[in-house]
């Protein structure tokens, strides 16, 4: 979560509500460090008895968190909240039947296009895969890609496979999943995106600053992304230039056109904690806040009201009400897909693969042994596996 000193400030939001509820004592830490070094910090708070009560967290280690003890068991809690929080951004909160806080931000995987661009070029945003092949096709006959790659960021691939109805992970009951990372859907999905990074429809990405001149000149007229690379986009695509618009990703030919979650955080209570009631007000208080979250690309996840696309995103899209537009798909992202609780093996165990996209080497022959792997993890983990 950005602390950049020109958004509006955590701190600020805290103060104001420990003034609102007398007798509350809220203290907030930021913390910089990477995601990992994070994760592990607060599990060895819990273990050490030095927790704090909450820790916001990527939805992508919810699961892995909970099966791991680390979670407070909040069900009884959060259950007045229900009629607020959709069941796609509740599902990112909840684990073998139990919840174990509030979603923060909903954060559908989404493209991002230039329409300037794409009309200049004859292309309208895309309604299935044909349609979209089509226009990386025309878009890549004028010089132009449809999008960048973000190649090193296992979730990006897995939420693509997701939206196009292939889900890496989909759990069956409690104890059981279904691993499809090497179905039919993910190994077509990930022969095609290969085949348009060879045909330079898609730019290979190693993070914003590798695609700033290709997005500042113009080469770039599209981002399959999240609600959160807002700002950086706005940052790469520069001021005034041309006119942006948001649309859903298009299922492959024979799927369901679906909404996946891709890069959302989560507000979670930790094992131990004494006011579990008071925590998840204070963060339900927060959703409540939408100016908090919006400037930094986040889009709350509950029903909140007022919410509206901040000025700093005007240069890019202009009158469009992307923040609008984001929260209506960010409510019907599908619960019945979730990030496993052995998902940051499979993340790493993926990025070797990483590399492959720009050679000859297939990458969807990477998949089998990936798939493995995850079910290795879920069967040592204690929980099973579903066949097909």
């Amino acid at each position: 979560m950005s602390m950049a000193s020109d958004l509006p400030s955590l701190e600020s939001a805290g103060d104001g509500y420990q003034r609102r509820n007398p007798g509350v004592t809220l203290n907030l830490h930021a913390i910089s460090s990477t995601t990992d070094t994070y994760l592990n910090t607060l599990e060895t708070s819990v273990e050490e008895g030095k927790a704090p009560c909450m820790a916001q967290v990527p939805s992508t280690s919810v699961a892995k968190l909970a099966h791991h003890g680390v979670l407070e068991d909040v069900t009884q809690y959060a259950e007045q909240y229900r009629d607020k929080y959709d069941r796609g951004p509740m599902s990112r909160v909840a684990y073998q039947g139990r919840t174990y806080g509030l979603p923060m931000d909903t954060s559908p995987m989404v493209l991002f296009y230039d329409s300037d661009a794409w009309s200049e070029a004859h292309v309208s945003a895309p309604k299935n895969w044909e349609e979209f092949r089509a226009a990386a096709t025309i878009l890549a006959s004028t010089g132009k890609a449809v999008s960048d790659m973000p190649v090193e960021k296992t979730g990006w691939l897995a939420a693509v496979s997701d939206t196009t109805g292939s889900p890496w992970f989909v759990p069956l009951n409690d104890t059981t999943w279904r691993v499809g990372i090497d179905s039919d859907g993910v190994r077509k999905l990930t022969d095609e995106l290969q085949r348009m990074v060879e045909a330079k429809q898609l730019v290979v990405s190693h993070g914003w600053e590798s695609v700033q001149t290709d997005f500042s000149s113009g080469k770039i007229v599209g981002h399959i992304g999240a609600p959160a690379d807002l700002p950086d986009l706005t940052t790469a695509v520069g001021a005034g230039r041309h006119h942006w618009k948001v649309t859903t990703i298009p299922p492959l030919e024979g799927s369901d056109s679906r909404v996946a979650s891709y890069q959302g955080s989560s507000w979670v209570v930790l094992k131990g904690c004494k006011t579990p009631s008071e925590a998840l007000d204070f963060a339900d208080a927060l959703d409540d806040q939408p100016e908090l979250l919006t400037g930094r690309g986040l889009i709350p996840a509950g029903k909140a009201e007022r919410m509206t696309t901040p000025t700093s995103f005007k240069t890019l899209v202009g009158n469009e009400d992307v923040v609008g537009d984001l929260a209506d798909l960010g409510r019907k992202i599908d619960d019945d897909s979730s990030i496993s609780p052995v998902w940051d093996e499979v993340a790493a165990a993926w990025r070797p693969s990483a590399k492959l996209w720009a050679t000859k080497t297939k990458v969807s022959g990477t998949l089998p042994a990936l798939a493995s792997r995850a079910r290795g993890a879920l069967a040592a983990g204690g929980l099973k596996v579903a066949e097909g």
